[in-house]
């Protein structure tokens, strides 16, 4: 019995065979671990912005053209139509017939130089018909002349009208001593007596051109009526000329002597251009060849320019013509005044030219750049200026972005600007939406 017992208190006093237990972290070491994660976060958050930082005003500066601001100076510049304006004098032929050329295009030729001659072959064959043929032609050219005559007569005596009406009220203005009104009626003055001046020149030319055509008529008659195997008529210079046998039918429109000049709308105007050559045939009363009665040549210039740029009279200027020079021509503004009519910036000049453009002679328009000042300052392209409700400005790059800075703007032409508020060195973004 006790044996028995021995042998079961034996089975159950002898210790089971444990399964070994995992190390488990004290807090401590749990603590010090996520520390590390953390840490190990930070460290790659850290140096992934830092990356984009440096490479970030590389990326803006790749995704959009920026440009480097400078010190410089800069034309202020406007784009313009102009017409040609010349003091000129159609030479026309008495007779129909061919024409013969003395003198060439673009030759300078003294006063009452042969030029050309028309010779008509016909009137050799018939000399009683060309005498009519002569005699018709000088009443053609005599009431034509008269005509023209009586319109300039007409113009000259309303202006002599209004010149008297605007002496009586300066005298009265005078006796009243009101400063005001006196200078705006010797301005008006001024420009009445012009015109006045330019008619009395108009009526001047008339004159000379009636009796020059008479007298070419009249040779040609001459000469047909004597002559029954050859007929011409001599074609002279009336002055000290260039000769031009480029035509197109508004020597008499754009002229200096013209009064009304300012007020001219190309568009109501239009060209009929024509070269006269050798051996061509002409019509009697056809024009044959111009001259050029000077070595000035003027321009009626429109362009669209702010009101508080625009040059008055006896202001000085300088002109380019982008086809066909790159240096520009010092010109003086002979007058001026806004165009409405045109559109609501635009301003006709009368500009005379210091220096004769030879490249003009053939021509009656061209396109212009009109140079009005000259500014210093801080260049930028023009394409970088911005506006910012009412002012305007650039964005600056700044490290690794862009900054709104107002500028003040002294001037532009079509490509670059020059203006104050920047530094010398300072990146803008060109073209900012």
């Amino acid at each position: 019995m006790g044996e028995e017992q021995g042998a079961d208190a034996g089975m159950w006093t002898t210790p089971r065979r444990k399964r070994p237990r995992l190390l488990e972290h004290t807090p401590a070491e749990r603590a010090q671990k996520r520390f590390a994660k953390a840490a190990a976060v930070v460290v790659v958050a850290v140096l992934s912005y830092s990356l984009f930082a440096a490479v970030r005003p590389m990326i803006t500066m790749r995704s959009s053209r920026t440009a480097q601001a400078y010190l410089g100076s800069v034309d202020v510049s406007y784009p313009g139509d102009a017409v040609i304006v010349r003091d000129e004098r159609i030479v026309a032929t008495p007779i129909s017939g061919v024409i013969h050329f003395v003198a060439e295009n673009g030759e300078r030729v003294a006063a009452g130089a042969v030029v050309a001659e028309v010779r008509d072959k016909a009137a050799a064959q018939a000399p009683q018909s060309s005498s009519l043929q002569a005699q018709e032609e000088i009443d053609r050219f005599a009431q034509e002349c008269a005509i023209r005559e009586q319109r300039e007569k007409e113009r000259l005596s309303a202006l002599r009208v209004q010149v008297a009406i605007k002496e009586a009220e300066l005298r009265a203005y005078t006796d009243r001593k009101d400063a005001k009104n006196v200078n705006r009626l010797h301005t008006e003055l001024s420009e009445l007596r012009q015109r006045e001046s330019a008619a009395v020149d108009s009526l001047a030319r008339i004159g000379d051109e009636m009796r020059a055509a008479a007298a070419a008529v009249a040779e040609a008659k001459r000469r047909s009526d004597t002559s029954s195997a050859r007929a011409r008529a001599v074609l002279r210079s009336f002055a000290a000329s260039l000769i031009s046998t480029h035509i197109d039918g508004l020597e008499g429109v754009y002229s200096p002597a013209n009064p009304d000049l300012l007020e001219i709308s190309p568009a109501d105007y239009t060209p009929y251009p024509r070269v006269c050559s050798e051996g061509d045939s002409v019509a009697a009363g056809a024009a044959v060849f111009r001259e050029v009665q000077n070595l000035r040549t003027s321009l009626l210039v429109f362009a669209d320019v702010p009101e508080d740029a625009t040059p008055g009279a006896g202001g000085r200027v300088r002109v380019r013509f982008p086809r066909l020079a790159t240096e520009a021509v010092p010109a003086t503004v002979i007058g001026s005044r806004r165009r409405p009519d045109i559109s609501a910036d635009t301003w006709a000049f009368h500009i005379a030219l210091d220096r004769y453009a030879t490249t003009l002679t053939d021509l009656r328009s061209e396109k212009v750049v009109l140079i009005t000042d000259r500014v210093s300052g801080i260049l930028i392209p023009r394409s970088a200026l911005a506006r910012k409700g009412d002012d305007d400005g650039v964005w600056l790059l700044r490290t690794n972005r862009f900054i709104w800075r107002s500028v003040t703007v002294l001037g532009m032409n079509e490509e670059e600007a020059a203006i104050e508020g920047i530094r010398e060195g300072d990146r803008v973004l060109c073209r900012p939406r």
